[in-house]
């Protein structure tokens, strides 16, 4: 997926942000502050959310290979 948003979202997981550090959620960047249409920033934000959780599953998911990996020389 070439969305930068979505992108933002994943590289958030790399560096340990939580979701509920979403930088769409604050205030500054609310539709009501922004201007964006609501419909607009939903779909941002769901990109955003969903860049995060791939990413987190990912993650997620390389550490239990690593682990079973890791088991089977003990």
């Amino acid at each position: 997926m070439d969305d930068p948003v979505h992108r933002a979202g994943q590289e958030a997981a790399r560096y340990g942000v939580p979701l509920s550090a979403c930088p769409l959620m604050k205030e500054a960047n609310m539709p009501g502050r922004t201007g964006e249409s609501l419909p607009i920033w939903r779909a941002r934000l769901a990109s955003w959310e969903a860049g995060w959780r791939e990413e987190t599953e990912a993650r997620l998911a390389e550490l239990q290979r690593r682990r079973l990996i890791q088991q089977s020389f003990d």
